[in-house]
Order: C-alpha cells, then structure tokens, then sequence
C-alpha cells in the first residue's frame, strides 16, 4: 500500500505519476469520478489496453464540457469504450481507479481526489494506491457498471446540446445548473404513436410463435450442421411475409449470398451470453460481435442481427434503422464520433434503454415498441422524405 498525500513539494507529481501508471499498465481500466474538470489527453493510453469504462458525475453542473470533449478525444478507436454521465441528484461521490494488468494483477486508486487539476496538485489531498485481489476487481468493476447501466452515454452531441454546464460565480462556486432531458415535444406522443405502440406489441407476440424454430436452426448453422443455404431456406420460409417483421424487404436481396454460419454465430453467442452477462459486460460482446462481423465483410451484422436482437431481447437492443438515426439526428443527439459500428449499436441501445425507463413515451415498455413510437413521429414530421 502507498499512502499518497498533496500537496508535495517533494514529489509535486506523485498522484499524477501513478494515475499515468494505471494508463501505462491496465489491461482493464475502470474510472468513476465525481466531478471531471480536467483531463490531460497528452498521456496516452497503453497498448495492452482494450477495455475503458468511464464515469463522471453531473451534479451542480460541476464537470466541465471541455474536460468530457478531451476524454472522447484520447480513447483510442481500439478500445472497447463505455463513457457515461450520471443524472443529477443521484449523491454520486466516489474517487476510484481501478485497473487489471495483462498479467492478471489488480491495482487501485481510491481517495479524496477528483479529476481537476488541483486535484493532482495545489488542493490538500490524501489518496491509497494498493494491490487488490482480482475477485475485489470483478466486484468492483460490476458496482462501476451497475452505476453506468442508469447513466447517459456521453458523446459530443450530447455535450454540445444536452449537458448543461455551471457558470462560475465571481466567489468562485458554481451557480445551479438546469435539468439534463429531451424536451417531451421529441419523444413519441399522441394517438398515432400509441397505435404503432401498441402494433409493435401484437409484433412481438407474433414472433413468439416462429421465435424457438429460427433459434434453433441458426444453432444448427452456427454448428455446421446444416449448410447457410439450408438456414435461409428455413429462415425465409418461416420469415417471408411473417407479421412480426419490423422491416422492409431489404433481406430478401442480401440474405440468399450472406455467410449465415458467421452471422448465426455471432447470434447464439450474444443470446447465450445474455443468460448470465450482466447488461454492461453483454453490451462489449453485442460490440465485439457486430464489429467482427464487419471485418469479415458479413452485411447482415446491421439490419437481420439488430432485428433478431429487437425481438429476442427486446429490453435490451433496438432495431437499427434510418428513422431512429433521422431522430437522433433531428434531436442532436447523434453517436459518439470515432466509435466502431459496433459500439456505437451499444450506445444507441443505452440512449434508448433511458427514454424508456425514465418517460416510456407513447406507453412504450421496451426498445421495440418505443423503436415504433419513433418511426410514427419521425414519419409524422417528415423526417424521412428525401430532400428535393
């Protein structure tokens, strides 16, 4: 154990060196911080480094725009990123780095100290750095994302349009800062809406009748026990004109060429995993598969996995499609820049888990049927006429 405490006139650098340790030497990298006010993107993170979650606080619109524009600016592409925001008023405090090394050894930093630069420097500060055992990681680390699964995912957008930020008063503290939400004209609303609600619910029942049989072939693919073209064949039949499809045709053209064994694959594992993954582990290996998918060039990783996801998990993974991004778009709130396709299908998911959760508008319970409300409104608004 090392008892780190600041300021030091004879290691004025102390916290910050072990801070650049814990970037130097994490397989895994875990930071919850209170506040975020300053965030020195000149260190860069190490190359055994493959998985970052990353959460800050929002209350009294303390943590600073330009600090969470830094942060999305040094996380390498590379990397599976969680970056999230907690909601205001919710008491979140902690000071924590935790990090697992590619040798398994776990490593953490916890103590008075906030992101800010006198944080690390001018403020009176005490801080520990010591060894924990790798099950104290792993409780730690599912904490961190028990936190994150109820936070907003921070992109640029979001910062620019969304997160409201404290003025600074001439004494020095912040003024109060106004509510994060999307204004309820945005969100799905009237009868229209309810009725394509309420369709999307009769949807999802009607998959209940074909659901176990498309399951079970796509094992049998995924196994080799059957050949792709034995799986379309199955698949289109049960498929081809089937009231729960929440699509358009656009499979029937792709699907009969598609490497159905890779995507099936990717399917079984991913609805596999959800039987014991917490949401925020099973979010990195929806990314990991989608992003896979896309390196062997497999086109069904966008709209046949995300609509497969819809309806096997309905809670979880929405349908990616142009009137959802139209809405985002519509709403500024766009995905994170510089994120993999597959990471950026896992943020939409979190967005859209959080307007259920906290609105479920248009009487929508999960991303199905809000996915529904969304195509009404953005139907209703125009957004979906091509520009002329």
């Amino acid at each position: 154990m090392k008892i780190l405490l600041s300021p030091n006139s004879k290691k004025p650098d102390e916290l910050r060196d072990v801070y650049n340790r814990a970037l130097d030497e994490a397989a895994e990298l875990c930071i919850a911080s209170a506040y975020l006010t300053d965030w020195d993107a000149t260190h860069k993170l190490g190359s055994a480094c493959n998985q970052v979650t990353f959460v800050v606080g929002t209350d009294f619109g303390l943590t600073r725009k330009a600090a969470m524009l830094n942060v999305l600016r040094w996380i390498p592409k590379r990397v599976a990123f969680v970056f999230k925001a907690v909601p205001k008023g919710s008491g979140f405090h902690p000071k924590i780095v935790a990090w697992k090394t590619r040798f398994g050894k776990c490593y953490c930093i916890i103590g008075s100290s906030n992101l800010s630069r006198a944080g690390f420097s001018s403020n009176c500060e005490a801080n520990v750095l010591f060894q924990i055992a790798p099950r104290d990681f792993k409780r730690l680390r599912a904490w961190i994302d028990s936190v994150a699964k109820r936070s907003w995912p921070v992109s640029k957008d979001w910062i620019e349009n969304y997160y409201i930020e404290a003025a600074v008063t001439r004494a020095g503290g912040p003024a109060k800062a106004t509510s994060i939400e999307i204004e309820p004209a945005y969100l799905p609303h009237g009868r229209a809406c309810e009725r394509t609600v309420l369709n999307r619910r009769r949807q999802q029942l009607a998959f209940k009748k074909i659901g176990v049989r498309i399951r079970v072939a796509a094992r049998r693919c995924s196994e080799g026990k059957i050949s792709r073209s034995a799986f379309w064949r199955r698949f289109w039949d049960l498929w081809a004109g089937h009231p729960s499809q929440l699509q358009g045709r656009g499979l029937e053209m792709t699907g009969k060429s598609a490497k159905w064994e890779e995507s099936c694959g990717s399917l079984i594992r991913i609805l596999d995993e959800s039987k014991s993954s917490p949401t925020s582990q099973l979010d990195l290996i929806v990314a990991r598969e989608i992003d896979h998918l896309k390196d062997l060039g497999n086109p069904t990783r966008g709209a046949w996995l995300s609509e497969m996801l819809c309806h096997y998990l309905p809670k979880l993974y929405p349908v990616n499609n142009m009137p959802v991004q139209k809405w985002l778009s519509a709403i500024k709130l766009r995905g994170r820049r510089g994120a993999s396709e597959g990471q950026r299908y896992t943020e939409l998911a979190c967005k859209l888990r959080a307007v259920v959760r906290e609105s479920h508008p248009a009487g929508a319970r999960d991303l199905a049927e809000l996915d529904g409300g969304i195509w009404q409104l953005a139907h209703d608004r125009g957004l979906l006429r091509r520009p002329t």
